[in-house]
């Protein structure tokens, strides 16, 4: 029996290892101690740094950060449970190998479990999870810094393979695995991802409806529907503390609140109720023609900023019109190559999927029998109609208006995860059927010719467009200028002002980018033709089943691994020392940091992405920007409609009390605010008005410093009207970020404006230990009406949704840990019972 479950396991074993070892090898100075320099991980660092300093001193991230956009909740930068109770499964599954290498192999195993439940061999299932692991995006993501993205996506595969044991009637042991896999999937974080995954889910779940009602079998449609929903509420209830605070959180900001002023000229159209501008929300859409890049990257040109060999003709332009050859190679590392429908904001690199797995692919629609089939052709049709965006506005507008929080989304081109998940699915089942087909092989051959000729037919195709194209993303609207024309005038200063080195440049990089184009079509093509030999000498007899999936492998492995090392490589890594020299602070930095005050905020106007898009001011200071894509609304509508237009009583009442420009030698300098308003203040009068409309306006033409505005909603909470003492003082005690402190001495009740970010949802006030009403005021900040005499004032920030999530999430995992030891001892003791004689 020992022999029989070690001849059973050992293939198993086998391909982990070598999941492992690809992982390693690919990603190998991560062994060394060497990080990889991702962007917007450098950008988290920034925006995360006040909490995590928190964190070192207190043993747990903060609830609330006050380092960007003058104070907001930490949910969506850090969040955690006080209990660590689940991290002991993700350290198992990866292995707890350094990043990036624990990715790869997770996303690698899981879509491997994903196969042996498919009933697929594992050596296919092996060439499966590097088509999947080792897609083009995954690198991608990895090298920018989308560490959530990729951890979501690691997971996904061994959600899906929990729900097809649960529809394959193994209910407890796919319960176990939906629940296990969806807990951590979600808890990666990544809502977008989390939403794409339910609607895969309804798909899976609307084909399957239809399968088994065809059927009649309505008993398994029921208990089948019934288990999937339970685990799925057992993996979302583990992480009932993040989707609770995050689902708060949503409804006051830009990602699902709504603001309460009236749209701005030439907004009224562009504006989606509870999400965002259907403008933002589209950027990032993939062009109809660009998806073709799945089956060939580089045919427009890879990424935004790409790099040339010494052969291209740019480079022989630049050292022929006398740039030194040294200094042309430097300019040819960093080009922009793509010239794509997201050229204005520039993209990383194509999504990939392989041409070897494209092949397998459409071979499995000509060979696969089960309903998967059916699943898997509609999940990616949705996929790619939701990754086109804006390039198929009827559809996708008229989803972003009525699908329940799609609205809340941007970057349409993620939904490409779709097809990389599907079509790795696909090319394992195919080539598992192709093996062992009971079909004649006149039949079979007959099928692969027909693949033969759809996918050398379409890249013939693509080949001969090649000779059509402009190469070129020039754009007549001076609104939305493409990056050809931003790149056209950096050339025309360069060569100041000859329009024949500007057009003699220009030419060389649309003759680059065809070239590119060209290259990889054919590069498809040689691709293709191997694959399709090797198919033909199985079907023909010469060649075993052993060598064919071996040839495969190194196909699949070959064809994937050239293109990732186009977007992360060895020399993508560096020594973690260095890792934080974007982290050094200007002369600006340490003049401001010499400041004693407990508190005050600062706005830096010299960050090249604007203050609003700005991470290293956080690293510092508190400031008045910041760098987060889910910012308070209405912390935005007060940088559209008052600090973007410089109103500096605003700024006063921000406590901005130092300004960073940029001085005469262009190096950032700065300077002190002396009417900075600081922590807390009494005011004189109290200026009423009805509605938000009225507060905002109001505050055009203000002095913060004796008056506040306030919407007469919040009359309620303001009982009294202030007797205003010259002699009354209020100052700052202690602000430890979840609580904040206040001494006040007055002889009449006053009114105090706190120069904290008003969010309701959790920031409960109190005076000497009693909790008290407090009102938005100045449309942004917090004010109460406080009694006569010496008292404290505390500010508490305790959300529900934040502690009674965590209850919810201990119970939940506890329960997620029967499910899965139970199912699994279920398992080994039907296995014993099977192998028993009768």
């Amino acid at each position: 029996m020992k022999n029989n479950w070690l001849k059973t396991l050992l293939p198993h074993i086998i391909v982990v290892v070598a999941f492992l070892v690809l992982a390693v090898l690919y990603c190998k100075p991560a062994l060394d101690g060497k990080v990889l320099g991702q962007s917007d991980v450098i950008q988290w660092k920034g925006m995360a740094k006040e909490s995590l300093d928190y964190k070192e001193k207190h043993g747990i991230t903060p609830l609330w950060t006050t380092s960007m956009f003058g104070g907001m909740p930490t949910y969506q930068i850090s969040s955690e449970s006080p209990y660590n109770y689940g991290q002991i499964i993700p350290m198992i599954l990866t292995l707890n190998l350094p990043k990036p290498i624990n990715v790869l192999f997770l996303a690698a195993l899981t879509f491997y479990i994903l196969c042996i439940v498919l009933r697929v061999n594992p050596w296919i299932g092996f060439i499966g999870a590097v088509a999947y692991a080792y897609s083009s995006y995954m690198p991608i993501i990895l090298s920018a810094g989308h560490d959530t993205k990729s951890v979501a996506l690691a997971y996904l595969p061994g959600v899906i393979a929990g729900i097809m044991l649960v529809l394959r009637r193994q209910y407890l042991l796919g319960a176990g695995l939906t629940a296990l896999f969806l807990g951590y999937f979600i808890e990666a974080n990544h809502l977008q991802i989390t939403y794409y995954f339910f609607l895969l889910l309804a798909v899976i779940a609307i084909v399957f409806a239809v399968i088994t009602i065809r059927e009649k079998d309505y008993k398994h449609l029921f208990i089948s529907s019934g288990v999937v929903l339970a685990a799925v509420l057992v993996g979302m209830s583990y992480n009932a503390m993040r989707l609770w605070t995050t689902y708060e959180y949503s409804h006051a900001s830009n990602r699902g609140g709504k603001s309460e002023l009236s749209p701005l000229p030439g907004q009224e159209g562009n504006k989606t109720a509870g999400g965002l501008d259907k403008d933002y929300a589209f950027q990032w859409s993939y062009g109809k023609f660009e998806t073709f890049t799945l089956i060939a990257p580089n045919i427009y040109g890879g990424s935004s900023g790409g790099e040339l060999s010494t052969s291209s003709e740019t480079y022989k332009q630049l050292t022929g019109i006398g740039v030194p050859a040294v200094q042309a190679e430097n300019m040819i590392k960093h080009y922009p190559l793509y010239w794509g429908d997201q050229s204005l904001l520039g993209t990383s690199g194509p999504v990939y999927l392989g041409i070897v797995v494209c092949f397998l692919a459409i071979l499995a629609l000509f060979l696969i029998k089960s309903w998967h089939k059916w699943w898997l052709v509609a999940v990616t049709v949705f996929g790619i109609f939701l990754a086109w965006g804006s390039n198929f506005a009827a559809f996708n507008y008229f989803l972003f208006d009525h699908l329940p929080f799609y609205s809340k989304f941007r970057a349409p081109s993620q939904a490409l995860i779709f097809p990389q998940l599907t079509f790795a699915v696909l090319a394992v089942m195919g080539l598992n059927e192709l093996i062992t087909s009971q079909l004649p092989k006149a039949e079979l051959l007959k099928k692969l010719k027909f693949t033969g000729m759809i996918t050398g037919g379409i890249l013939v195709l693509l080949l001969l467009a090649s000779t059509s194209l402009s190469y070129t993303n020039f754009s007549n609207n001076p609104e939305t200028p493409g990056t050809d024309n931003q790149f056209q005038s950096q050339l025309a200063q360069m060569a100041r002002g000859d329009n024949a080195i500007v057009e003699s440049m220009m030419k060389a990089l649309r003759e680059d980018r065809a070239t590119l184009y060209r290259n990889d079509v054919i590069r498809s093509l040689v691709l293709t033709g191997l694959i399709f030999g090797l198919l033909w000498l199985f079907l023909s007899g010469k060649l075993n089943k052993n060598l064919l999936i071996g040839g495969a492998v190194v196909l699949v492995l070959f064809d994937l691994l050239q293109v990732d090392k186009r977007y992360l490589s060895s020399d993508d890594f560096m020594d973690e020392a260095s890792y934080g020299d974007p982290f050094q602070p200007t002369a600006a930095d340490q003049q401001i940091l010499q400041d004693k005050d407990p508190y005050y905020r600062v706005f830096n106007l010299t960050s090249p992405n604007g203050p609003f898009n700005d991470a290293m001011t956080s690293y510092f200071h508190k400031s008045i920007g910041g760098y987060h894509a889910a910012k308070l609304q209405l912390y935005l509508d007060l940088i559209e409609r008052q600090i973007s237009k410089n109103n500096i009583q605003v700024l006063n009442m921000l406590n901005t009390k130092y300004v960073i420009q940029a001085g005469q030698n262009g190096q950032p300098t700065a300077a002190r605010n002396p009417d900075a308003l600081g922590n807390a203040w009494f005011v004189k009068h109290i200026q009423w008005v009805p509605n938000a409309d009225a507060e905002m306006s109001a505050m055009d033409h203000f002095d913060p410093k004796d008056t506040v505005i306030i919407d007469q909603r919040y009359k309620a909470n303001v009982k009294g009207e202030p007797v205003y003492d010259s002699a009354a003082s209020i100052h700052l005690i202690a602000n430890n970020l979840n609580t904040i402190s206040y001494e006040y001495n007055a002889a009449t009740p006053q009114f105090a404006v706190f120069s904290e970010v008003y969010y309701e949802k959790g920031w409960n006030a109190f005076i000497d230990g009693q909790k008290v009403p407090y009102a938005r005021v100045n449309y942004a900040l917090r004010g109460m009406l406080v009694p006569a005499g010496k008292h404290t004032i505390e500010f508490r920030f305790e959300p529900v949704s934040y502690y009674a999530g965590i209850k919810i999430s201990l119970v939940s995992f506890v329960v997620m840990m029967v499910l899965i030891i139970g199912s699994f001892a279920l398992y080994i003791i039907q296995q014993r019972k099977k192998a028993v004689p009768a």
